[in-house]
């Protein structure tokens, strides 16, 4: 049985979300996106850290699991470099894969 997710604000979770989903479709297509993931997540840990609404972490907290839930699918459906800019996301989030 899983747990709840904690409080969290799931607009800001889903903004990053969407964001680092579409720099993995770019690296399926080929792409280098290092640079703007990184830009990326700098911008996602100092949003989620800021936020008001909810107990400090808790943004953070879900939008890692999510990203290792995502990483976790690519690499079940073979979609290596989707997997991977996911996990780089997370090594930039302070999150692991795995």
């Amino acid at each position: 049985m899983d747990l709840p997710e904690p409080v969290h604000d799931e607009a800001l979770v889903n903004l990053y979300l969407d964001r680092i989903s579409a720099l993995s479709v770019s690296a399926f297509d080929g792409a280098d996106v290092t640079d703007e993931l990184s830009q990326v997540m700098t911008e996602a840990v100092s949003e989620c850290d800021a936020s008001k609404t909810v107990p400090a972490g808790n943004n953070l907290q879900v939008l890692v699991s999510r990203l290792r839930d995502l990483a976790n699918a690519a690499d079940q459906e073979g979609q290596t470099a989707v997997r991977d800019t996911f996990e780089q996301a997370l090594a930039l989030a302070g999150g692991s894969a795995g």
